[in-house]
């Protein structure tokens, strides 16, 4: 019983022992745990008051931005009732332009036929309807420019016009930007035209009867000696010899368009030149500027917004290069060689979408002048060449080019590459030379930053492309590695290979019949006189002297010119016959 009494009292020792160390300077803890909480406590009542003020702070943003937008709503609406009140101010305004003009020449007109003689009395109250015509700075800011059309097919260089107004001041051009709709109503000085003549002789070979036309124009003079601006980088391809040029036939505007290469309207009554083949409208001035090659219009071009194969973008002769091609590449060098990072920028996709239907799709070329990104142009040129059905390089030759830029040895790449290029459809041959020609161009430009490496990566995937239609990942990945080597291995080649498919059909001789134009006439005569016998001025008769260059003895000689070797060939000869300007004397016209 003792034992068992001790045993418990150990027990109860024990359990006490433990009591005390369990108890021992436990409040301290106690308190401190509730400190603890009391300052979680406060956080977490300072975090929900400011989630409170955030939230009212959302609703109150997110109410004023529902009433910007409702007042946006109401601008958008009333900026586009003030853009059709302006279009409709401006209609009004060039319709009554355009007969105040017909007014003037009906009534103020000196030397006309078609002028009503008026006394001294209502010419002074008329003398508001020439005022215009009076300004010295309106003749200097909006004067014409020559047309040359005897000659100016022959020269190896273009001319770019377009810099005649940068000697201006800035209060000239603010002049010029104020009165932009203003119509060019010029009257010129005697000693400020010039005659320029065109005659064009149709021999048939069977012995038909031959046709001549003889066009006659008197345009204001226009001197080179203005131009002040430094030398001027020619357009793709470099010189005119070879090149299908534009042949252009004048016609008086009755509808209202729009200049290609300045993208302004050309307006009612005045004159302007179009394009027999590819229907590309311009100014007189602008005519050195269009776009070449030339590309005729194409009557089986694809409709359908997706693309087709690159022959169905090309015509039947030479050059077989794609109008959008070809216009996309002049505007690029007309005002992209001096842009950052040229190829390698993109532009915005929903312009290069528009612009894009616009070629595939249009009855009209749209005017890429009137594109202020010209990042959207090379996207465009780009995205068409990208989406071919067949890239530009065959999927029959792609393999072969590779193999061929990857050889060590040089000769034997570049002579391979020759081979390939000599392989490839007519089609991909002529836009091929045309690209690397432009792309040549754009890599010499120092400020595009592009040099041939850049211009590589950029259109190696575009131009070489892969040799199936539907690649694996595998190959995208092999392939991308190779296709810029073949890049840069077609841009090494010299500029004089690639210009000799850029020659056109029309150097050949034909052998139906041959036309023969008379480019004698070469420049502003000292004095007004006439080249064709019984065409007279007003203050002056002439009369034509017969001589022995007849038009009967220069047919004959024609005759036998036609059935000579000279024009069987694209050599020079062809070039040098038209050169001479001694043919044939003008027709005499009636």
């Amino acid at each position: 019983m003792e034992t068992a009494v001790i045993n418990l009292y150990s027990i109860f020792e024990s359990m006490r022992a433990q009591v005390d160390v369990l108890s021992e300077s436990i409040e301290p803890q106690f308190i401190q745990m509730a400190l603890n909480f009391e300052d979680s406590r406060r956080k977490w009542l300072r975090l929900e008051q400011e989630l409170n003020a955030c939230k009212e702070v959302l609703t109150k943003a997110e109410t004023e931005r529902g009433a910007l937008e409702v007042k946006l709503k109401h601008a958008r609406n009333q900026v586009d009732v003030e853009i059709r009140r302006r279009q409709k101010a401006e209609a009004d305004c060039a319709k009554l332009d355009r007969q105040i003009q017909l007014i003037r020449e009906l009534l103020v007109t000196e030397g006309s036929s078609n002028s009503i003689q008026l006394n001294e009395e209502q010419r002074s109250a008329l003398a508001f309807l020439n005022a215009r015509s009076q300004n010295p700075a309106s003749i200097h800011s909006t004067r014409l420019t020559t047309i040359d059309e005897s000659a100016s097919i022959l020269s190896d260089i273009s001319y770019d016009k377009t810099d005649d107004s940068l000697d201006w001041d800035s209060s000239a051009i603010r002049a010029v930007r104020l009165k932009k709709r203003q119509k060019r109503v010029i009257t010129f000085s005697q000693g400020n035209e010039s005659l320029v003549a065109k005659t064009t002789v149709t021999v048939p070979a069977d012995g038909g009867p031959i046709e001549a036309v003889t066009t006659v124009e008197a345009v204001p003079y226009w001197t080179r000696s203005r131009r002040k601006t430094g030398k001027t980088e020619p357009s793709t391809p470099q010189g005119n010899g070879g090149v299908r040029l534009h042949e252009f036939v004048s016609k008086t505007v009755i509808k209202p368009e729009s200049c290609v290469p300045c993208g302004k309207r050309i307006k009612f009554g005045k004159i302007s030149l179009r394009c027999r083949d590819c229907r590309v409208v311009s100014h007189p001035e602008c005519r050195e500027r269009c776009p070449l090659p030339c590309i005729p219009t194409m009557t089986g071009t694809p409709v359908k917004s997706e693309e087709g194969i690159l022959a169905n973008y090309v015509s039947t002769s030479s050059p077989m290069i794609p109008s959008l091609v070809v216009h996309c590449v002049n505007e690029i060098e007309q005002r992209g060689l001096h842009e950052t990072g040229l190829y390698r920028v993109s532009g915005s996709d929903r312009v290069v979408k528009d612009l894009k239907e616009k070629f595939l799709r249009g009855k009209t070329i749209p005017l890429l002048s009137k594109v202020e990104d010209i990042h959207a142009i090379t996207g465009l040129l780009k995205d068409f060449l990208r989406n071919l059905k067949e890239p530009l390089l065959t999927f029959r030759l792609n393999r072969a080019f590779m193999d061929a830029a990857e050889l060590s040895d040089d000769d034997n790449s570049i002579a391979l590459m020759y081979q390939n290029i000599s392989d490839l459809p007519q089609p991909s041959r002529d836009t091929l030379a045309f690209l690397i020609i432009h792309l040549q161009r754009v890599a010499q430009s120092k400020d595009t930053k592009m040099d041939i490496t850049n211009l590589a990566r950029v259109f190696g995937p575009t131009i070489v492309g892969h040799a199936v239609p539907d690649p694996d990942p595998m190959t995208i990945l092999q392939d991308t590695k190779r296709q810029p080597k073949v890049i840069e291995r077609l841009l090494g080649l010299p500029v004089e290979y690639w210009s000799q498919f850029m020659i056109s059909d029309n150097n050949q001789g034909r052998s139906d019949h041959m036309i023969i134009e008379n480019f004698n006439v070469h420049a502003t005569p000292d004095h007004k006189t006439s080249m064709f016998g019984p065409l007279t001025t007003p203050d002056q008769q002439m009369s034509k002297t017969p001589s022995s260059s007849s038009l009967s003895q220069r047919m004959k000689n024609a005759t036998l010119n036609a059935i000579t070797p000279k024009f069987s060939s694209r050599s020079r000869a062809a070039v040098s016959v038209h050169r001479q300007g001694h043919f044939f004397a003008s027709p005499l016209l009636k």
